[in-house]
This record gives C-alpha cells, structure tokens and sequence, in this order.
C-alpha cells in the first residue's frame, strides 16, 4: 500500500471510532446529568410535600378512590406526562395516602431511607423516600425510569443526526487533506523521474514540508558524492586515455621498426624500446587500477594496528629489483628500543602501496650508485635519497595526476605520489617534499616526509 492510501484507510478508521467514542462519552454524561437534574427535582418535590403533609387533618386516613388520570378541563399543560411521576404520603401504620393512582403499587419499605431503584407493577421507578423529624409521616417519590431514558435517546438523537451528515463531510475533507499533504512527495518523486542520469544538481529545500527536510538534504547529499564519483571517473578515464596514448604510440612506432630495418642493431635497439615501453604500461595500467580503487573506496576506520616491520619489509622487497638495477641501497632506521615507530591503526595493505610508490620515486629519479634511506619514528616516516632534488616550482605540484618532470629517463606514469596521498589521507596522515640542507646528516636532497595531519 501508497503512504497515501495508509493514511486514508487510517482515517475511514480513525474517523468513525473517534465519533462513536464521542457518541459514548455524550451519552454517558448526558445520563449523569440528567439523572442528576431529577434525582434533584424528586428529593426537592419529596421535602416539599413532608411539609404540606402536616398541613392535612390527621383524620385523614382513608385511602381515597383512584382517579384515573385525565387531561385537564382548560389551559395548556403542554406535553406534562402526569403519569410517569407519583408521591405516597404514609401515616403511622396506616394506608397511604395516594395522591396518584400510580402510587399505589409503591411499596413503603420503612427500613429504607433516600433513593431506591425498584420494579412497580412491572416497570422500573426510582424511588426516593423521606421521613419527617417526628417519623410519624413517611414520603414516597417515584419516577418511571423510562421517562428518563427517553430523554437521554432524544437528546443522544438530536446528537446524532447532524454527526451522521457531518461525518461524510468530514471523511471526504481528511482525505482531500491527506492527499494535499502527500503531493510534496509526489512531487518529489516526478522531479527525481524527470532528471537525467548525470544532472546532479541540488534539489530545491526552500519549499519542501518540514517532515521531507531531512530526507530532500540527505538525497542531495547522495547527489553530490554520485557527482563526485562520476566526476572522478571522467577524470580518471581522460587522464587515462590521455596518458595511455604516448605508450601505445610509442610501442606501436618501435614495432613498425623491428618489422621493417634490416639493421640487427636498430632492430635490437626498437626491441629494447618495445620491452620498456612494456614495463611502462604494465606499470601505469596498475597504477590506474589502484587509484580506481582507492578513488572509489572511503576508509572511515581502522581496527588494526599497523606492523610498519611487515610494512617496511613488504614495500623494501618490491622495490629491490629497480633498486639492484640503478645500483642503489636502502637503509632503514628505526627508532630506539621501546618507542614505537608511528603507532596507529591502518590498512597494511594499502601502507604497503603507499610506501613503495614514495620507495620507488626515491630510487627510480636518486642517482645511480646512491643511497636511499627510510627512517622511522615515533612522530613520522622519512624517505630520504641523495639526488639534486625538484625545481622550486616542481615541489608544490608533486602529487598531481600524471605530473612527471622533465627530463626523466625512467618509465613512470606520474601516479606513484597520487596514489600515496591517496592513501595517507585515508589514514588520517600528510605526506610532505622538502629540499634537505647540506648541513643535514645524510646530505642535501630530496625528503618526503609521512606523519599524522592536524
């Protein structure tokens, strides 16, 4: 079922139990008010005749005839029903003396005192007895309780008539209410099936119900990341197909010359150029693959604590086989006994990434025949190699897609230090270029510092 029709079928509920509740209570409190109201009139008529019954000769002791009851010779009377209220006068021991012929059948019950509902002749009265102060005159008041009744019906009646016009009314105006209220969302729903899969502008909040805020700033909430997402995946595959292209160019130029020369030098030369080519792509399509994965991956926390050990061994024994290449050793350090070095929780997998690819810059653009150190300590890691360093105008740049310097004859894609920024910022982290002075123990060079962000 539509939130809508919930609502309707709540209210063709709600409605007409709330009326009969109302009909319920009318009825019970009219019945209270009017037993009230005569209850009242009795004990008052009941007082008022114990002081007219003295005024009446106490050789008054017959019981006179019964006269039926008859409609008044003249005047208006009205709808007086004279048979439905009645008073017995008692003296002594005597008989009653009746002053309606319904009176009669009252029993005098002498051990009872006040209001008495009883059965008289068949029909149910309410009785109310009083005694003077001497208790040599007894009186007896009586109502037929239909009489009261009938009051209570009409009144409930008159009640009812205009609640049962008025309740159509009422459920036809809930329901135009109920479905005005729903059409925000109704809109909602148009406006979100009329968009195009990559318009991700916001939706407006200006006049959106109170109830819908929370869900309309979450939805442009999702809006945004899913513009970001797609944002990043144009970027990623121009960048991509940007960068793919010089490789392919190039393999596909140094194979057209290993089909074509005759000369075994050129031959093996293109070859040579073919294979680096090779290990370039290779190395750029796997870059491209983590930084999809990391673009697409928000790390919000980490349960783990880092083995920056098992780390540094892991990174170290990746990149040892460039590092035998250009003739270079690794040097770690690590901090004194009893401090840890950089403790924190992390992805070992994802630090393994990020400290070969700052690893693999380190040795891949460091002269020949030097050294690379990797320092650790309890505040922060150091990468430090012993090359001429970047250009002053380089060094804030390092980190961008793609970015390489001029001038390099190593293979690389310029995403290693993306992919490591990448990577520290989900860990909460910085990393940082730095020109080292002469001054500093390990000479002048290039320093990529890793440590906590602010």
């Amino acid at each position: 079922m539509t939130l809508q029709r919930r609502l309707i079928f709540a209210v063709l509920l709600a409605a007409p139990l709330a009326w009969l509740i109302a009909i319920a209570g009318t009825y019970w409190r009219a019945s209270h008010e009017i037993n009230e109201l005569y209850d009242t009139d009795m004990l008052r008529l009941a007082q008022q005749t114990i002081a007219v019954a003295a005024l009446i000769p106490a050789s008054a002791t017959s019981v006179p005839a019964p006269v039926p009851a008859r409609s008044p010779a003249s005047g208006d009377y009205g709808d007086a029903g004279l048979g439905d209220l009645s008073v017995a006068i008692w003296r002594n021991e005597g008989a009653p003396l009746v002053l309606d012929p319904e009176a009669l059948q009252f029993p005098r019950a002498a051990e009872r005192e006040g209001f008495v509902d009883s059965i008289v002749n068949g029909v149910p009265w309410r009785l109310v007895y009083l005694d003077d102060p001497s208790g040599q005159t007894r009186v007896a008041v009586g109502q037929r309780v239909g009489e009261r009744n009938d009051l209570v019906v009409a009144y409930i009646a008159s009640q009812i008539v205009p609640w049962l016009i008025g309740l159509p009314v009422l459920i036809v105006l809930l329901i135009i209410a109920v479905r005005r209220a729903i059409k925000p969302v109704h809109d909602l729903s148009h406006q979100l099936e009329r968009r195009s899969p990559d318009d991700a502008s916001q939706l407006e909040i200006a006049d959106v119900p109170g109830e819908l805020r929370g869900l309309v700033k979450a939805m442009n909430g999702l809006l945004a990341r899913v513009a970001a997402l797609i944002e990043q995946e144009r970027r990623l595959t121009a960048d991509a197909a940007h960068e793919l292209r010089t490789p392919l160019a190039a393999l596909r130029a140094q194979w057209d010359v290993v089909q074509r020369t005759g000369d075994p030098a050129q031959a093996q030369l293109a070859r040579t150029s073919v294979t680096r080519g090779m290990e370039r792509l290779d190395r750029l399509v796997s870059q491209l693959l983590t930084m999809a994965r990391l673009d697409s991956t928000n790390h919000s926390g980490f349960d783990r604590s880092v083995d920056w050990r098992a780390v540094a061994e892991q990174a170290v024994g990746d990149c040892l086989w460039i590092a035998d290449r250009r003739d270079i050793d690794i040097a770690i350090e690590w901090p004194e006994a009893g401090v840890l070095p950089l403790p924190m929780a992390g992805d070992e997998t994802a630090l393994t990434i990020m400290l070969k690819n700052i690893l693999d810059n380190a040795i891949r653009y460091g002269p020949r025949h030097s050294q690379v150190r990797l320092k650790f300590s309890a505040a922060q890691i150091t990468v430090d190699d012993e090359g001429q360093g970047i250009a002053p105008e380089i060094l804030p740049r390092l980190g961008d897609r793609f970015l390489r310097a001029a001038g390099n004859e190593e293979s690389g894609s310029g995403l290693g230090v993306s992919i490591a920024r990448r990577i520290a910022r989900n860990h909460g982290m910085l990393v940082r270029f730095s020109m080292r002075e002469a001054a500093d123990d390990f000479g002048p060079g290039l320093r990529v510092s890793i440590m906590r962000g602010a």
